[in-house]
């Protein structure tokens, strides 16, 4: 038996043949399914946005619009979409209200993460006897400090950084 392709929106398996999945997802009933689940995903802003442009269907008031989700009128009452302009409004109320820092405040900021920037660069950099400095392209963090880690997890030190030679062959 060939492979089989399952249709999340729609429940439905069948046969995996781009022929067959192009014809179903072209279908009415996949339409509507995938149009109601991405509706649940939305915001009501957007909500409000497409649904202002549309006008009401007359069929879905009277109770027999067979497009469902994917009419190109509109399904929502003037009283839906003004609660929905209430929530977005009351939204966008809440997100005003938090005080906008000051200047000052800010310009501490930007100055505590330079600083941090600079101890991340003084942890990252190591100047060995011959004199030479050495940039490691990670921060390693001080708490590895107490325990006995490998060699290979230990902290770098100029001291473990001069590799003896050895003689091959």
């Amino acid at each position: 038996m060939g492979k089989k392709y399952y249709c999340d929106y729609c429940d439905k398996s069948m046969v995996a043949t781009p022929a067959i999945i192009k014809t179903h997802n072209k279908g009415l009933e996949h339409q509507k399914l995938l149009h109601e689940h991405y509706q649940e995903y939305k915001d009501p802003e957007t909500i409000i946005l497409e649904e202002s442009k549309k006008i009401q269907c007359t069929r879905f008031m009277s109770g027999n619009c067979s497009f469902g989700p994917i009419c190109r009128y509109s399904h929502y009452t003037k009283e839906e979409l003004d609660n929905l302009k209430l929530q977005v409004q009351q939204q966008k109320r809440k997100k005003t209200k938090q005080p906008e820092p000051s200047l000052e405040n800010l310009y501490e900021q930007l100055q505590n993460e330079k600083s941090n920037d600079l101890t991340v660069q003084s942890e990252t950099l190591i100047v060995d006897a011959n004199g030479r400095t050495h940039f490691l392209p990670w921060v390693y963090n001080p708490k590895f400090d107490m325990f006995k880690l490998p060699p290979s997890l230990e902290r770098f030190t100029p001291e473990n950084m001069y590799c003896p030679p050895t003689h091959w062959g």
